[in-house]
């Protein structure tokens, strides 16, 4: 699949040169091949538990399976910020969830919302990609920053409940933090 990626700066020489993703198309191919890989790996189990700690506001819980998914998911080239936005949306694709990627709310465009419309609830989620491992703990609270100031949560009348996360990510290591009011 990496024929469909294309040089993020034309000028960039070399042996080692950074990628993008060229368009939305090509984003939703990247996320499928995601979903698809966590069908066939990931355990359900773990996921169904992953999925329940976001819900019930469990950060540590949430911090640890992920962190545990991505241990025997991720290569140590995938140390990408897309990477880890379609990591977190193949978790919750294909489980009774309406999943939105990067579709405009509020003010811009949260990386994730995920709407279980049944329970009239919702999680937001922003992603970051964190340079350094002392930089998780900040970069959740910038996820945070960002999903206030951009009021990602605008929209979502007649939800009864609407959880927003910041998650950072350092390599194989995560960071959840969630927003409190």
């Amino acid at each position: 699949m990496t024929g469909y990626l294309t040089k993020a700066d034309s000028e960039e020489t070399g042996e080692i040169v950074s990628l993008k993703i060229p368009n939305k198309e090509i984003v939703s191919i990247f996320e499928d091949t995601v979903v698809a890989y966590f069908r066939n790996t990931a355990d359900p189990a773990e996921i169904i538990d992953l999925i329940n700690a976001l819900w019930e506001s469990d950060e540590a819980g949430a911090t640890k399976l992920i962190s545990d998914l991505l241990w025997y998911t991720i290569s140590y080239n995938d140390y990408h910020e897309t990477y880890y936005h379609a990591f977190l949306a193949g978790i919750f694709v294909g489980r009774g969830y309406n999943v939105e990627s990067n579709k405009e709310n509020g003010l811009g465009r949260p990386d994730l919302l995920i709407k279980d419309k049944r329970n009239r609830r919702a999680i937001i989620i922003e992603a970051k990609r964190s340079k350094k491992e002392s930089d998780v703990d900040k970069d959740c609270d910038k996820a945070i920053e960002q999903i206030v100031r951009e009021k990602y949560g605008e929209g979502l009348y007649g939800y009864r409940e609407i959880l927003c996360y910041g998650v950072a990510f350092f390599q194989k290591q995560v960071k959840v933090k969630k927003m409190y009011n």
